[in-house]
């Protein structure tokens, strides 16, 4: 099995009503890791050029940038909990690679403080 990733950061605040330690407004300086797996590299060598993932990446961080997570149309019917917030970024980059039929599975991974974080690993074809 073979697994590519690249990381990246964005900084969002948000407030957590059901949670009695952070319900008050509040900021974080996420660090996003997405991790994609395959059993089969292209012929060139490459699981997947991590400059496309690094791309998909970044335009989904684009709308998180610098916002209160809840007031996206995103989060309008959810809670934006880290694990939620790892959810919508896997989705919304999963959406944009469009993903060869090698590539089997992929994790993000959302840290809200160094020693916080939620993640997701789900196969990428139906």
């Amino acid at each position: 099995m073979y697994e590519v990733g690249v990381a990246r950061s964005f900084h969002a605040a948000h407030q957590l009503e059901e949670s009695l330690s952070a319900g008050d407004h509040h900021e974080h300086d996420y660090r996003v890791e997405a991790i994609v797996r395959g059993d089969m590299l292209a012929a060139n060598g490459m699981l997947l050029d991590l400059d496309a993932l690094g791309a998909a990446v970044d335009e989904c961080l684009h709308e998180l940038e610098s916002v209160e997570l809840e007031s996206l149309e995103t989060f309008e019917h959810e809670s934006t909990t880290v694990e939620n917030v790892a959810e919508h970024i896997w989705n919304h980059v999963r959406g944009l690679l469009d993903p060869p039929a090698r590539l089997t599975s992929m994790r993000m991974t959302v840290h809200e403080a160094a020693d916080a974080w939620a993640s997701i690993d789900k196969a990428l074809q139906d």
